[in-house]
C-alpha cells in the first residue's frame, strides 16, 4: 500500500518530519507499505484541502494519505474547524448535481397524478421515482494516540485519509504515531467495509427548490410539513408587507399630509400686505394675520417660530384640558384627529399666554416636524453649533410679537425609577422666590451655558417634547422674553457646553460620575455660584409654601412627585398635585423609602430580588456563571450598574468577557 504523508508546518514545531523519513520508511516496510511522498502544508483549512486534492489528483495516486501533527485538541473541535472544508469537498466529488429540471418534472408529474385522481400506490411510486439520495462522508475515530489525543479518518476520492494528533502532545514520537495511524486506518475501513464500502452513507435529501413558486407556493406533491412551512412564509411576507405599508403610511403619507396641512395655515398666517403704489410690488409687512387664523379656530392663541428648524406653527389652547386629557395632543388646528397633534398650551397655564411661564408641548416626529427639531439643541451633550444658529424663539400673539432668548436646554425624566422628578411644567408661581427657584433649577440642568441674564420680572417660554436618551425622557427648552428696550441679539460667542449639568439619577448609573449638589436660588446666589442674575434680590425673606406635588425647590429634603402618563411622541407628562405647580419639600421625618433591586443572569432569569433602603447599598449575589460554548469561555467581570447607593428601582445584569479557548489560539 502506497502512503503519502502531509506534514503540518507549524512555527513552534522544531522537529520536522523530513528528519524522520528514513525511520518511517523502515516501519512501513515492516508492514508491507511504501512511503510514496512527504510534503509540507500550512495549517490553514483551504490549503489543507488543496494539498489533499493535489495528491488525490496526481498521476500516481496513493492508497492512503496521513496528515501528521494536525490536531491540538482532545475533542473533535480542532478537526471540525480545520477539516470540514476537506470533508465537504470529498462529498461534492461523490455526488452528482441535481438535474436542473428536477422540480419542473416533479411538479408536472404530481399535477397530472392529481388530475387523474391517482391511487395512493401510484403516488407512492411517484415518491420513489423522485426520491433523491446524497452521499454523506463517514468520519471514523482512530482512537487515543496518547494523553487523550485522538485521530480521525475519512475517504477522499477513493483514498483513505487519516488525520493525526500532534505527536508531542500525545507524548509519542512522530514515527510511532504515523506507523500506528497507518495500521488503524486500514483496520477501521476493513471493519466498516460491509456497511460503508466506499466510506460514505446514503442519505435521502430534498433538493433545494428554485424559482418563486417552488419555494413559496403550496404545490401538488408537497408534504403537509412543507405546505405548512410555505403558508407560514406567506403569512410572514404578508405581515411584512403590512408593516411596510403601515410604515409608509406613517412616515411618508402622514408626513406629507401634515406638511400640506401646516403649509396651508402658514400661507394664511404669513400672508404679506403690499402697497399698491409700490412699482416693484415689494413686500412691506410680514405680521401674522390673526383675523384669518381666528376664523379657522378660536383656540389659536399664538404662533411660534425657530430659525433653521421646521418649527413654524400655530399654538392652540383648549381651556377644557386637564391632567387626564389634552385635546390638541391628538388633534390638528382644524380640530380633526391627527397623530401629529398640534403645538398646544399646557393645562397648568391657567392664564394662557399671559402665564408667567408659558409651557408648550409638541410631538417629537421622526421627520423633524412639530417639536422634533428641538433635538437639534443636543442629546446627551449640548449642540453648541446649533444653539449659536438659533439662540432665540419667536412667539407672537394677537397682543403683540415677542422674541425669547433661550436660557436652558435640558433633559429630564418622567419615570420614578429614573430618579426624582423635576416638575418643569409650572405656569404660575407663588412669588418671586418661587419663580427664581424654578429658573435656578432649569439653569443648573442646562446642557449649554447660555449667556443670557434672568431676573424675577422676566416672563418665560418653555417648550417640551419626548426624547429617547432614556425611556420616556423629555427634552425641554426654556427661554425668557426680551425686555422692553433690550436688543434681541445674543452674544453666542460667550456660550459654552455645561460639563456639570444636573441629570436624573439614571444618567449617572449608566455613564458614571457624581450628581452635582442641588440647593436653591438664594443659597447658590449668596455662595457666589450664580452670575446670570440681574434683579434686585429683595425676596430673600419670602416664604414658599410646601404642597404635596413636586415643585421648584430641589433641596436635599425635596420630594419627587410621581410622574403621570404622557404622549409617546412628545405630549405632556403630568405630575401629581395641583395645577399651580408650586414648590414642595417632604418632611425630614418622612417615611423610609425602599427600592426594588433585581440581579439577573446572562439569560435574563432572576438571580435575586431585594428591597433596599434609599441611599443604601444592595447586596450582590454570588458571581454568576455563563456556560462555555464551542469556541469561548466566559469570564465574569462584574455588574453593569453601580449599586452602592441605590436611589431607584434597578435591574442589574452581569458583564461577561469572552475568552478564546486555548486550542483556538495561535491557529491551534
Amino acid at each position: 500500500m502506497d502512503i503519502s504523508i502531509l506534514s503540518i508546518d507549524k512555527k513552534n514545531n522544531s522537529l520536522t518530519l523530513t528528519q524522520k523519513t528514513d525511520d518511517i520508511k523502515r516501519n512501513f516496510e515492516k508492514l508491507g507499505h511504501n512511503l510514496a511522498s512527504v510534503k509540507k502544508v500550512s495549517f490553514n483549512p483551504t490549503k489543507i484541502r488543496k494539498a489533499v486534492d493535489a495528491v488525490a489528483s496526481g498521476d500516481t495516486k496513493p492508497d492512503m494519505i496521513l496528515i501528521a501533527d494536525a490536531l491540538t485538541a482532545t475533542d473533535s473541535s480542532c478537526f471540525r474547524k480545520n477539516f470540514a472544508e476537506t470533508v465537504a469537498s470529498a462529498e461534492r466529488a461523490e455526488n452528482e448535481p441535481v438535474p436542473k429540471d428536477y422540480w419542473k418534472k416533479r411538479n408536472k408529474a404530481y399535477k397530472e397524478a392529481k388530475k387523474r385522481k391517482a391511487s395512493q400506490s401510484e403516488l407512492d411510486e411517484l415518491d420513489d421515482e423522485f426520491r433523491m439520495f446524497r452521499k454523506k462522508s463517514r468520519i471514523f475515530n482512530l482512537g487515543d494516540f496518547g494523553n487523550g489525543y485522538r485521530g480521525y479518518c475519512f475517504m477522499y476520492k477513493g483514498i483513505k485519509v487519516g488525520v493525526l494528533p500532534w505527536a508531542s502532545l500525545a507524548g509519542e514520537s512522530i514515527e510511532d504515531v504515523i506507523t500506528l495511524a497507518a495500521r488503524r486506518v486500514i483496520e477501521v475501513f476493513e471493519r466498516s467495509a460491509h456497511d460503508y464500502p466506499d466510506g460514505f452513507s446514503n442519505r435521502e435529501f430534498v433538493p433545494e427548490k428554485t424559482g418563486f413558486a417552488n419555494r413559496f407556493i403550496p404545490l401538488p406533491g408537497d408534504k403537509p410539513k412543507e405546505v405548512g412551512r410555505k403558508l407560514i412564509v406567506i403569512a410572514a411576507f404578508l405581515t411584512f408587507l403590512a408593516a411596510v405599508g403601515f410604515l409608509a403610511y406613517n412616515m411618508i403619507y402622514l408626513s406629507m399630509q401634515n406638511s400640506q396641512l401646516n403649509g396651508e395655515i402658514q400661507k394664511i398666517a404669513h400672508r404679506t400686505e403690499q402697497k399698491s403704489d409700490n412699482p416693484d410690488n415689494e413686500e412691506v409687512d410680514d405680521s401674522i394675520d390673526w383675523d384669518e387664523l381666528k376664523k379657522i379656530n378660536e383656540d389659536i392663541v399664538g404662533w411660534i417660530q425657530i430659525e433653521d428648524t421646521k418649527i413654524d406653527y400655530p399654538v392652540l389652547w383648549n381651556k377644557d384640558d386637564n391632567r387626564n386629557y389634552q385635546f390638541y395632543l391628538s388633534h390638528n388646528y382644524k380640530g380633526g384627529y391627527d397623530s401629529y397633534g398640534s403645538i398646544f398650551v399646557d393645562y397648568r397655564c391657567t392664564e394662557g399666554t399671559d402665564s408667567k411661564n408659558l409651557v408648550l408641548h409638541g410631538h417629537h416626529m421622526n421627520d423633524g416636524s412639530m417639536f422634533g427639531d428641538l433635538m437639534n439643541y443636543g442629546g446627551t451633550s449640548g449642540n453648541l453649533d446649533f444653539y449659536k444658529k438659533a439662540p432665540t424663539i419667536e412667539f407672537d400673539t394677537p397682543d403683540g410679537d415677542g422674541t425669547y432668548k433661550i436660557i436652558s436646554v435640558f433633559k429630564t425624566n418622567t419615570l420614578s425609577g429614573h430618579g426624582e422628578f423635576f416638575n418643569y411644567m409650572i405656569g404660575n408661581f407663588q412669588n418671586e422666590k418661587d419663580f427664581m427657584n424654578y429658573v435656578y433649577n432649569v439653569k443648573i440642568r442646562s446642557l449649554i451655558n447660555c449667556p443670557v441674564d434672568v431676573n424675577e420680572d422676566d416672563q418665560l417660554l418653555t417648550l417640551s417634547t419626548c426624547s429617547y436618551e432614556f425611556t420616556n425622557f423629555r427634552t425641554v427648552v426654556v427661554a425668557r422674553k426680551v425686555r422692553d428696550g433690550e436688543s434681541a441679539k445674543v452674544d453666542t460667542s460667550q456660550a459654552s457646553l455645561n460639563k456639570n449639568a444636573v441629570w436624573p439619577n439614571v444618567y449617572y448609573s449608566v455613564y458614571g460620575g457624581t450628581r452635582p449638589t442641588v440647593t436653591d436660588f438664594c443659597t447658590a446666589y449668596e455662595a457666589d455660584q450664580i452670575d446670570w442674575y440681574t434683579g434686585d434680590y429683595d425676596f430673600k425673606d419670602q416664604e414658599v409654601q410646601d404642597t404635596s406635588n413636586s415643585g421648584t425647590s430641589s433641596t436635599s429634603g425635596s420630594g419627587s412627585g410621581s410622574s403621570g402618563s404622557g404622549s409617546g411622541s412628545g405630549g405632556s407628562s403630568g405630575s401629581s398635585g395641583s395645577g399651580s405647580g408650586s414648590s414642595s419639600r417632604q418632611s425630614s421625618a418622612s417615611m423610609v423609602i425602599y427600592h426594588t433591586v433585581t440581579f439577573i443572569n446572562y439569560d435574563g432569569s432572576t438571580i435575586s430580588t431585594q428591597q433596599v433602603e434609599d441611599g443604601k447599598a444592595a447586596t450582590a449575589p454570588a458571581d454568576p456563571v455563563k456556560p462555555s460554548d464551542e469556541y469561548y469561555d466566559y469570564i465574569f467581570k462584574g455588574w453593569e450598574l453601580e449599586y452602592d447607593k441605590v436611589k431607584y428601582d434597578m435591574s442589574i445584569a452581569p458583564i461577561f468577557e469572552p475568552q478564546l479557548k486555548p486550542e483556538y489560539q495561535n491557529g491551534g
